[in-house]
């Protein structure tokens, strides 16, 4: 099936520097110096940032998931709290990465990848090595807990998708309909809490039994033979009901991956490559209140060693051509502070989220800050 030909028009779009106020949310420490993968969403007026936290390498035995809250809007934010802690493995201690937070009927359910290193992918010591292969992962899947008392407890968690570890937020359809958008499956549900019900979906030519973790993509690229390598997937719907799961691409090809859906979520069209540039950063769409479409990633094709700057928002009327760019932030990537494992990026996964009057770009910095952009959502013309 051909899809549409979606384009962010790069090199052909002059854009604008948005008026944005950047305020630090978090700021890396030893012992917890890693803080990357993060998500935002809002309830009452309070913002919620959640992120995978580690020791000092990423995806190390340890790693949890914290969220942070804001009552002005983003300016100041509490200490992170954990949501989801990890607990002791066959070999090392579990990591845990965030999917973030839905909401639903005034509670907060947040959602979490866990998996444990196998010994191949541990140190003797009990960190993490550089083996980045499935061989290294072992018990991968996602779970769930709900909070009714705005964050501050939380249940036991419950497995909604097993064989699945994946860092953006479950999303609804217009029916209603709740996906998880992994790298390459995409579960989905008609609960609207997100805790029952989830059924396996996925690109052509894999199985309900492939584990969709990170490491596993060159083996699920090959299964459904898509010529690239296609991982953490986002996905916007268009007015005719098409779902557009936009896909990351670890390739030299600079552009995005796209599979279509054409019934709500059940199957998946063959993914091919688009015309939206990238610099191989996590990107994030979706539709603003006023109905148009955006992209929210760090488009720059050419910086092939993710310095991943600047972080771009562009914005289309179509679904097709996102031919409108706003600046969110554009300074030099940063040398990090504390040492770790494949720590860079000065726009590091930028995730948008709309509250009232503005919007908040919430992202990491060189993989040990977290951080937030807010502007005015009447400045996007």
């Amino acid at each position: 099936m051909n899809t549409l030909p979606i384009t962010n028009c790069w090199g052909r779009v002059t854009p604008v520097k948005l008026n944005v106020e950047h305020f630090t949310i978090y700021r890396g420490v030893p012992d917890a110096a890693y803080a990357h993968q993060a998500q935002l969403t809002s309830l009452n007026g309070r913002l919620y940032a959640t992120w995978s936290l580690g020791i000092r390498d990423e995806e190390d035995p340890g790693e949890r998931m914290v969220c942070a809250t804001s009552d002005d809007a983003g300016e100041t934010w509490s200490e992170p709290r954990t949501i989801a802690a990890p607990y002791r493995g066959e070999v090392a201690m579990s990591v845990i990465v965030s999917s973030g937070i839905l909401v639903h009927e005034g509670k907060l359910i947040a959602f979490n990848g866990e998996w444990e290193r196998t010994a191949a992918g541990c140190n003797p010591d009990g960190t993490r090595n550089e083996v980045n292969d499935i061989s290294a992962k072992s018990h991968c899947h996602t779970c769930a807990r709900v909070s009714a008392d705005r964050g501050e407890t939380w249940s036991a968690p419950v497995e909604v998708s097993p064989r699945l570890a994946g860092y953006m937020t479950p999303s609804r359809t217009a029916s209603g309909r709740v996906i998880l958008p992994g790298h390459l499956t995409y579960p989905y549900t008609d609960d609207p809490s997100g805790l029952t019900g989830w059924r396996w979906a996925g690109l052509p030519g894999l199985e309900p039994d492939f584990v969709d973790i990170y490491d596993n993509m060159r083996a699920g690229n090959a299964r459904a033979g898509s010529g690239q390598l296609y991982n953490e997937a986002s996905f916007y719907q268009t007015d005719d009901g098409v779902l557009h799961m936009m896909l990351r691409n670890e390739t030299d090809a600079h552009r995005l991956g796209v599979t279509e859906s054409h019934d709500n979520g059940v199957t998946w069209s063959p993914p091919v490559l688009t015309d939206y540039t990238d610099n191989v950063c996590r990107a994030h769409f979706g539709r603003l209140p006023d109905g148009r479409y955006f992209g929210m990633s760090c488009p720059h094709p050419t910086e092939r060693h993710r310095r991943r700057t600047p972080a771009m928002l562009a914005l289309s009327e179509d679904g097709v051509t996102f031919d409108r760019h706003y600046i969110i932030g554009d300074e030099p990537e940063p040398t990090p502070r504390l040492p770790g494992l494949y720590k860079h990026g000065r726009y590091g996964y930028p995730y948008l989220h709309v509250m009232g009057e503005h919007g908040f770009v919430i992202y990491s910095v060189a993989k040990e800050d977290i951080a937030v952009g807010r502007f005015v959502l009447g400045d996007l013309q």
